[in-house]
């Protein structure tokens, strides 16, 4: 005797007691979609209601259960999106009410955030914490529990996001029709399907695919190439999938080459990477497709298959093995009859690939600097995106464009161009090679604030400016070029390209210190001093030397030597102007051939 299906679907609080048909798709990583047909405007059908009124079930829940035992009922809960009316050949038409699982409540539209050193668990809910409970129950339990130094969500959906970080990091989504589970539940439900029973058709498929590959990343802050190959081998399975695993390796036998699609920070953060991605590939590779009338069948179920097999005098009952659910179609027609069709993958599988899953094609953003104290001394610095969004976090320390950078034999450290943004600066933020997971700040740009373009004629200064006021300026000015370096203080080096000169000025003091310095002029030096002037040489000689003339003029002149004096020349005369006085401690000597003294009184001669 047939079981009777039962079934109770209900649009809010109005129960729907006759149907022509309900169907429900169901799938990882995706949207669940219903869609429930019943007649319009039937006289005397109980429950029935009419155009007039159908058009109050949009935006509305839809619940439904059905089962062939009270306690082992399928539920699912939907919103209504879409009421139609589909009439043909001038006949009464069908009413077809369809919508989607909960899910789409945070599939509203692109959305930002930024998330600094938070788990995945952490992440899923201040993504989805402005969606009322009441309305989506999301169970967060990520298999990866340490945190991750930094993601962005650009111009996605909280749905296309959580989808997203699911694909990257092999994490199960799934809708089980009541709650929304990021990451594999602790406990999934097991029924049991017998084919020639309640499963009718079977396909049982095994297949190869490229399951080894190479990925490798760069982490700037220790310079070093991180890389690592995957195994290419099942650590566990059936002996199905040990041989799909070695076919796939025989046939695909290159390793493929990609850089990680995430932000790793070592080797062991890249194997786990690898190692995810190798189990989502293999899981692949042994699938079952089946049909059957088991209500009990649901997403993300156990499914153990057996069948009869026939010996040489018996039929035995074998094991196919167990299956993990991943989609589902549930269909019900109008008389109660069911029926599903569905696909699984063996039962051990810990990750799942996602295949079809939106990835964000970043343009440059606007960012303000809020840190540049970077703690390795790396010259990196931390940035807030200009967005307005639920959840906005710093970037982690990111590096610097600049047009120079290296070292060399000479110059170990900070050879090139060392400018790092200030904090308060707007910068401008690129992703490396496209990727999302990895922002780069490549330039600054001025806005209004702190901008005065107001002294260019023509475009004809350049300059740079530190943030205590040190200054370089080229003046390309018609007439007038030149090049200032100038400090706070006043100190100021002037090189006038129009007058051929330099200049050089400071407040209190100009000092040049070198082992030799020599000073050497076409034409004519000039020293002059408010003051005075001052010659002095530690060790070795003073020495003055002219083709023509040497002239010293002063009020008065002191000669002091502290042992020997000498003058030579041809002709030596001194005179003064009232008093001349020669002493000598000791000794005077005044030696010639012929030494004349004169005096106004009287004269002194001697041979």
């Amino acid at each position: 005797m047939e079981n009777k299906l039962i079934t109770e679907i209900n649009i809010e609080d109005k129960q729907i007691s006759h149907f022509a048909s309900f169907t429900l798709e169901q799938q990882f990583n995706t949207h669940h979609y219903f869609e429930l047909k019943f007649n319009h405007d039937e006289n005397g059908a109980p429950g029935m209601v009419t155009l007039e009124k159908s058009r109050d079930f949009i935006g509305k829940s839809l619940s439904a259960s059905f089962g062939y035992a009270i306690d082992k009922l399928q539920t699912f809960t939907g919103i209504v999106t879409k009421v139609e009316l589909a009439q043909t050949h001038g006949y009464h038409g069908i009413l077809v009410v369809s919508g989607y699982s909960p899910g789409i409540l945070i599939d509203r539209g692109p959305d930002l955030g930024s998330y600094l050193g938070k788990n995945l668990n952490a992440i899923v809910t201040l993504a989805t914490k402005d969606t009322p409970a009441n309305d989506l129950k999301i169970v967060v339990n990520a298999a990866r529990k340490s945190p991750i130094d930094y993601v962005i969500q650009y111009r996605e959906s909280d749905f296309e996001f959580l989808n997203r970080l699911s694909a990257e990091y092999h994490e199960w989504f799934f809708y089980d029709g009541e709650n929304l589970n990021f990451g594999k539940p602790d406990e999934q439900e097991e029924i049991s399907l017998f084919y020639g029973r309640n499963l009718h058709t079977l396909q049982y498929a095994m297949e190869v695919a490229p399951i080894k590959n190479n990925r490798f990343a760069y982490n700037p802050r220790k310079n070093e190439m991180l890389q690592s190959e995957s195994k290419g081998a099942a650590d566990q399975g059936s002996d199905d999938l040990i041989h799909a695993v070695n076919a796939s390796n025989a046939v695909y036998s290159k390793t493929f080459n990609q850089p990680s699609l995430i932000r790793v920070d070592s080797n062991s953060e890249l194997k786990d990477h690898v190692e995810n991605e190798e189990k989502a590939s293999i899981s692949n590779l042994l699938r079952i497709s089946a049909a059957g009338d088991n209500p009990e069948v649901g997403i993300g179920k156990i499914a153990e298959i057996t069948m009869s097999i026939r010996e040489v005098l018996d039929f035995v009952t074998d094991s196919l093995g167990k299956f993990l659910i991943t989609r589902v179609v549930h269909t019900i027609d109008g008389t109660g009859r069911y029926k599903n069709n569905f696909e699984g993958v063996v039962s051990t599988t810990e990750r799942l690939p996602v295949k079809h899953y939106v990835k964000p094609s970043p343009d440059m953003q606007l960012a303000d600097v809020q840190d540049n104290a970077d703690p390795q001394g790396q010259g990196r610095v931390k940035v807030k995106f200009k967005w307005k969004c639920l959840t906005n976090d710093t970037t982690e320390w990111l590096r610097v464009v600049t047009p120079d950078a290296g070292s060399s034999d000479a110059v170990s450290k900070n050879r090139g161009f060392v400018f790092i943004p200030e904090k308060g600066d707007q910068v401008l933020v690129a992703f490396e090679e496209g990727n999302v997971a990895r922002p780069i700040v490549i330039g600054s740009v001025y806005h209004q604030n702190n901008a005065d373009s107001n002294p260019q004629v023509d475009n004809h200064l350049k300059s740079i400016f530190t943030k205590s006021g040190h200054h370089i300026e080229f003046n390309d000015q018609d007439g007038g070029t030149s090049l200032t370096v100038k400090d706070p203080s006043g100190n100021t080096i002037l090189l006038d390209t129009k007058e051929s000169s330099i200049l050089i000025t400071a407040p209190e003091t100009i000092t040049l210190r070198s082992k030799n310095i020599v000073m050497e002029a076409s034409e004519t030096i000039t020293a002059t001093a408010g003051t005075n002037i001052t010659y002095h040489a530690k060790e070795g000689f003073f020495k003055q030397t002219a083709k023509t003339d040497i002239e010293l003029r002063a009020e008065n002149i002191r000669e002091v030597a502290t042992n020997a004096y000498e003058s030579y020349a041809k002709n030596v005369s001194v005179s003064a102007d009232v008093e001349f006085s020669a002493t000598a401690g000791s000794t005077a000597v005044v030696k010639s051939p012929l030494t004349e003294i004169e005096g106004s009184q009287n004269k002194l001669q001697l041979p």
